[in-house]
């Protein structure tokens, strides 16, 4: 089982003003959420573990786990509003966010809700700003260090300004959970605004010493780089008419867990022993499904039939 841990929320896509009027198209979303669904999509046994509200907004992002195929035993319902995020895109089709989200549900999750397994999840994946805000960070953190033994642990940043504008709190956090991790993927974006003017590389390599096994970064449409400690691999991006790039990233993330799954990666000592050959394989699977998900409105990830040519490469 894949376990994704993280936040569940709306995001409201703004179109033209019309008069004195606003009109805004709501779709769900929430890193962690998509990097869930995407799984299901791609035919694997994922299941989500975050706190989701009773509101109207809840119970659509419940049905829509349900609908999708993703687990939903272990969500902590609670009385919190949902987290809201309204979302511009400038003239490349990139997402600008507005989080309206303080003590919302997916914030509002203590070391005390943590669910109890009969059997631990083979992934455990956390990422985003529920990674960093509290309570919900230090439940994360508490689960993960519970489970590190059991389970191979995914970490995604994925930055977010608009919910802590203090880069200074996102770098000391990342670098916290850095030692604590196995597969981190992050965008050069997200390195750029946590630690400006460094080289990527360099950063990859550094988490690596720390004790990751595996760092991809992502590039966008130039594709990703993966670091391993004796290997580096880079796959170029794929060209695509892009309509955004929500969704993107976790397309790339849900793809790269399921590509490990498929490659016999499910521990730790599998993950350090695999093969160039086959990372670069999984890294360009990645990109792949991320192309798709940029050719369409908002985070529409791809299916496992949508991406059956690419499958078929990974072995």
């Amino acid at each position: 089982m894949f376990l994704i841990c993280g936040e569940a929320l709306f995001d409201l896509f703004g179109d033209s003003p019309t008069g004195d009027g606003l009109t805004f198209d709501a779709r769900i979303g929430g890193s962690p959420f998509n990097v869930a669904t995407g799984l299901a999509r791609l035919g694997e046994d994922a299941a989500f573990f975050g706190g989701i509200s009773k509101d109207a907004f809840g119970e659509r992002l419940i049905q829509k786990l349900r609908d999708e195929g993703v687990s939903d035993r272990h969500i902590l319902r609670t009385d919190y509003l949902t987290t809201l995020s309204v979302v511009q895109k400038d003239d490349h089709g990139h997402p600008a966010y507005t989080f309206y989200g303080v003590d919302a549900a997916d914030r509002m999750v203590t070391a005390d809700d943590l669910p109890v397994f009969a059997e631990p999840p083979m992934f455990l994946h956390i990422g985003s700003y529920t990674a960093l805000v509290e309570p919900v960070a230090t439940a994360f953190k508490t689960l993960i260090e519970r489970e590190k033994g059991n389970t191979l642990v995914s970490f995604d940043p994925n930055i977010r300004p608009t919910v802590v504008p203090d880069m200074t709190q996102w770098r000391s956090n990342t670098e916290a959970l850095v030692p604590l991790t196995d597969i981190i993927k992050v965008s050069d974006e997200d390195l750029a605004q946590i630690a400006p003017g460094d080289d990527p590389g360099e950063i990859a390599r550094n988490w690596l010493s720390l004790g990751a096994g595996l760092v991809v970064v992502t590039r966008g449409q130039n594709g990703a780089t993966a670091f391993m400690r004796n290997t580096e691999i880079s796959c170029p991006g794929v060209t695509v008419k892009v309509e955004d790039t929500v969704g993107a990233g976790d397309t790339f993330q849900a793809a790269l867990l399921a590509g490990l799954k498929e490659l016999g990666v499910t521990d730790r000592g599998t993950l350090l022993a695999l093969e160039e050959a086959k990372l670069s394989r999984l890294v360009g699977f990645a990109v792949k499904a991320a192309a798709v998900t940029c050719s369409r409105r908002g985070a529409d990830l791809p299916t496992r039939a949508e991406l059956e040519k690419e499958w078929a490469t990974l072995k």
